[in-house]
């Protein structure tokens, strides 16, 4: 009878083990409170405005998306394009992201949240990634978008 009892017990802390890594694993699905907006522009690199980004860690800002774009040039062939709307909060005016005058990474307007050239944030109160936009290089031209296709 003690050998069924330990099988029992056995059994039972087997399928309470397996529940709770079945649970850990589950993540609530999160939602961006950043508004979808269409995005689908086109600028030329060889334009004068756009001159910082001929050189590596140059950056604009364009007119775009919820609260504009901030384009980052990683290297000569890899551009990201960002949200200027914070993930962590929408609805405050200082709610916006920009390049922190060190250079060395993206901050919000409100101070409270810090993110590197990838959009992951890196210091503060924020725990998700920046919006990010898809980017394809086509000679002098950048596109940047959120559309399917091309």
């Amino acid at each position: 009878m003690n050998i069924f009892k330990n099988y029992l017990l056995l059994l039972f802390i087997s399928l309470g083990a397996i529940a709770a890594s079945l649970s850990s694993c589950e993540q609530d699905e999160w939602v961006s409170p950043i508004p979808y907006v269409l995005v689908d522009t086109t600028i030329n690199l060889s334009n004068q405005k756009y001159l910082p980004l001929r050189l590596d860690n140059g950056y604009v800002e364009i007119l775009g998306g919820y609260k504009g774009i901030l384009i980052y040039r990683q290297n000569a062939t890899t551009y990201r394009a960002f949200e200027k709307a914070s993930p962590y909060r929408t609805d405050e005016a200082c709610a916006y992201i920009y390049v922190d005058p060190s250079g060395l990474f993206l901050r919000e307007g409100c101070g409270n949240s810090v993110y590197d050239f990838e959009g992951n944030p890196s210091g503060g109160v924020a725990q998700y990634p920046l919006q990010q936009y898809r980017t394809l290089l086509d000679g002098n031209y950048l596109r940047i978008y959120n559309t399917e296709g091309f």
